[in-house]
């Protein structure tokens, strides 16, 4: 063991331990879930020793807070991947980020129970809290855009969720949000197991999210749209 609690034996020296640890948890994650998420387990997986995590992120709840930040990065790199595939495709935006979403989900499940689960996260984590406001202001984003409203794009990447309590579009927001995000955690969780049993399995599933699903979400959308401008 090093001076600074590092134990040899994984290959790390202590300028790795952070992104050792990040590796580590999302292996138990991926195994485990969050049910089986301790520190002293994702420390030795890293190889190192129990007290050296403390370093990069004090405790469980610094880790945890890590992984959610990723996962929030994640969404919204995959979110303005899409919106760039479907411009070039003449796609919709607003379709493809939600599947996006969903392909997030389903990549890293753990990481994404992590994110919008009940485990406790370092509140005031300034990262944390950037993230999570430029996830949800590129689904916002793109769900004014669907609905036809011009948007400041700085603005809107950077407001913080809570503000958006009496904007005029919340309820379009709150619908293409719940829509995706409760057919992912559906999936991932298991409560459509039954389902991706029969003929077809998940690809079936996929299949109707994104087309017949996604058909009735923009649709809907377009009805707002439409009443808006009436």
């Amino acid at each position: 063991m090093t001076a600074g609690g590092v134990i040899k034996r994984g290959g790390y020296h202590h300028g790795d331990l952070r992104q050792a640890m990040i590796d580590a948890a999302e292996a138990v994650l991926a195994e485990k879930g969050v049910g089986g998420f301790t520190l002293r387990e994702c420390a030795r997986r890293a190889g190192v020793s129990p007290a050296a995590p403390a370093h990069h992120f004090g405790n469980l709840v610094g880790l945890l807070t890590a992984i959610a930040t990723l996962g929030f990065d994640d969404l919204s790199q995959k979110m303005e991947a899409a919106v760039a595939k479907a411009e070039a495709s003449g796609g919709d935006r607003l379709a493809a980020i939600c599947e996006g979403y969903l392909e997030v989900a389903l990549t890293r499940p753990g990481r994404f129970r992590v994110v919008f689960g009940r485990l406790g996260l370092k509140s005031g984590d300034e990262d944390l809290r950037r993230a999570a406001v430029r996830a949800f202001g590129i689904l916002v984003r793109e769900t004014k855009l669907a609905l036809g409203r011009r948007v400041d794009e700085e603005e809107v990447l950077t407001r913080l969720p809570s503000s958006y309590a009496d904007d005029a579009d919340l309820a379009e927001i709150l619908f293409v949000w719940s829509i995706t995000h409760g057919f992912s955690t559906m999936l991932i969780d298991g409560q459509l197991a039954p389902l991706e049993m029969q003929s077809g399995g998940r690809e079936r599933l996929l299949g109707l999210y994104s087309g017949r699903l996604m058909d009735m979400l923009l649709a809907a959308v377009r009805v707002s749209a439409a009443k808006a401008t009436a």
